[in-house]
């Protein structure tokens, strides 16, 4: 019993750092291992609109480039290369004028132990108390072992009364929906788990085979689940905050055992898998129908990448939510995908609503979720003798802005089942414009993030009219207007498409071809410059985003080049 504590110990001081340990490394690490931050034999390209088939070609035999596919909805190719040359291919791609960018396949890792050991049930009298981030009425949770004398402290800690989301209130106040989905873009779920079984529709794997299975070997993507969505009354664990959604488990994180010599499984989510499960997840039926309403993405790295930024961008024009962790930096410095416009980021708060010491923050930060010793489901393996089929299932404690982000996805999730025909921006305004911003100890949220911690009941009974908490954003419900929408040929094939707004607008040209290009500017007069083919044709439409996420879609263009 004394050296399972001690691992239980150890497990959750590493699993603090669940996002972005590995990420501070980056730069010191060879191209050939993960760590480095790319792919060490895979770029990602886009093409111009209606270049021609040859002239692709051509473009990857000069960069010694082969197509592995393509990621149809953003027209970017995942491309291989000879192992090592990825930079050099990079730079060839980006000298020829047929194409829009090329860039590496960054990597944004997930941070984990090797573990087979988890909660010991017989230590944990309720379940329902270990939820503080729910239900905070001051009470004691957890357990760890004393470092003097090696005892056993259970509980172990004690929260601040209301430092929570207020869920039992919300859960009383919403009106539900059981179609309402959460795609996972994780390690993995184990759908098989007692508190999952019921709600997990789908096990899809992005990763080929990188990955020897579709389940969730490294319990990231498992615990995250549980936290969104885990099935309630059931007698059984926890509880989740989106009771009735959905989840799907889109695999885009596969295990690197390199350092499994120190005790260390390394996830990796690779951006070509990543992109290419957003744009699975954002696709819709022939009944105009959605596949999932809400994405959530608890990884994070410090690269940019437009290929993200077309996914994220291109989801966000269908009308989904999506959340993101902001990284366990303690940093200002943005991560992405958090840090794109088009996603809320999510920084994490602990049981006394004070910032998560490990953290990221600034005004780059939409809001704060619960996100320090957090309780959910984890792979029965996890748990030393449990048998996969054990009724009772695996939970532990974890903590990480990944942890956080669950919270804010599965407010979204009920937000979308509870409001009559919302937008995305109109879940996501109640959400941010909703949040608390002081703390249960009177701590100011708006000093470390835009909008302050997230309320369920707040957000699910939100009146845009009304003044927004903290006094941002301006209650502002009125959807920009767009006009004056044209375009015109420039030198070369190159060609400009201009368009105005009544107020300052975020705005995207979205190619019937090629998916979305966004300006990424808050202004009245927009611009934004193509390199196309001559002689075609593309049909094309706008759409603009105001500060308060209220947003419209302009009908279609088209322009000859």
């Amino acid at each position: 019993m004394h050296h399972r504590l001690v691992s239980i110990l150890v497990r959750t001081a590493m699993c603090l750092l669940v996002l972005t340990v590995a990420s501070q490394r980056l730069n010191a690490q060879s191209q050939g291992n993960p760590s480095q931050g790319f792919s060490p034999d895979t770029v990602l390209v886009a093409f111009n609109p209606g270049t021609a088939a040859s002239e692709m070609s051509a473009a990857h035999s000069q960069a010694g480039g082969n197509v592995l596919k393509t990621i149809a909805a953003i027209g970017v190719q995942v491309v291989a290369v000879p192992n090592g040359t990825v930079l050099a291919a990079v730079q060839r791609y980006q000298r020829n004028p047929n194409v829009t960018f090329a860039e590496p396949n960054y990597q944004r890792p997930l941070f984990l132990p090797v573990t087979n050991e988890g909660t010991e049930p017989n230590l944990i009298p309720n379940f329902y108390d270990e939820q503080w981030g729910l239900d905070n009425t001051g009470q004691s949770f957890g357990a760890t072992v004393d470092p003097l004398w090696g005892t056993l402290i259970v509980p172990a800690y004690k929260g601040a009364d209301d430092a929570d989301i207020d869920a039992p209130e919300g859960w009383d106040s919403a009106l539900v929906n059981a179609d309402i989905r959460i795609a996972i873009l994780d390690s993995g779920v184990y759908c098989s788990h007692a508190d999952l079984d019921s709600k997990c529709i789908e096990q899809t794997s992005f990763v080929g085979n990188k990955s020897l299975s579709a389940d969730d070997i490294l319990g990231h993507g498992t615990h995250v689940a549980g936290i969104a969505a885990a099935e309630t009354d059931n007698g059984v664990g926890i509880a989740g905050v989106a009771r009735e959604a959905l989840i799907g488990s889109l695999k885009v994180c596969w295990e690197d055992t390199s350092l499994d010599w120190l005790g260390i499984i390394q996830g990796v989510c690779d951006d070509a898998d990543i992109a290419a499960a957003i744009t699975y997840a954002a696709e819709k039926d022939e009944d105009q129908q959605l596949r999932y309403h809400v994405i959530n993405l608890s990884l994070a790295g410090p690269q940019y990448s437009q290929t993200l930024l077309n996914a994220v961008n291109y989801a966000w024009t269908q009308g989904v939510v999506i959340v993101a962790g902001a990284g366990n930096g303690y940093t200002t410095k943005p991560l992405y995908p958090a840090a794109f416009d088009n996603v809320i980021a999510v920084g994490a708060t602990d049981y006394f609503d004070n910032l998560a010491y490990f953290s990221s923050f600034g005004d780059w930060v939409s809001v704060l979720a619960p996100g320090h010793t957090i309780f959910s489901t984890v792979p029965n393996h996890f748990c030393a003798g449990m048998e996969p089929t054990d009724l009772r299932g695996c939970h532990d404690w974890k903590s990480g802005t990944s942890m956080a982000t669950p919270y804010v996805s599965g407010i979204a999730a009920m937000l979308f089942a509870h409001l009559p025909n919302p937008t995305n921006a109109q879940v996501r305004s109640s959400i941010e414009n909703s949040a608390e911003v002081e703390g249960a100890l009177g701590q100011n949220f708006q000093a470390w993030v835009q909008h302050g911690r997230v309320n369920l009941y707040e957000a699910l009974n939100y009146d845009a009219g009304d003044p927004p908490a903290g006094g941002g954003g301006g209650g502002d419900t009125t959807d920009p207007v767009i006009s004056n929408v044209g375009s015109k040929k420039l030198n070369g094939n190159r060609f400009e498409i201009t368009w105005a707004t009544d107020e300052a607008a975020d705005s995207m040209v979205t190619f019937v071809c090629c998916g979305p290009s966004s300006d990424g500017e808050m202004v009245t007069q927009h611009s934004m410059t193509f390199r196309g083919g001559k002689g075609t044709e593309y049909h094309y439409t706008v759409t603009s985003t105001d500060a308060s996420g209220n947003s419209t879609k302009s009908a279609s263009f088209t322009h000859k080049n």
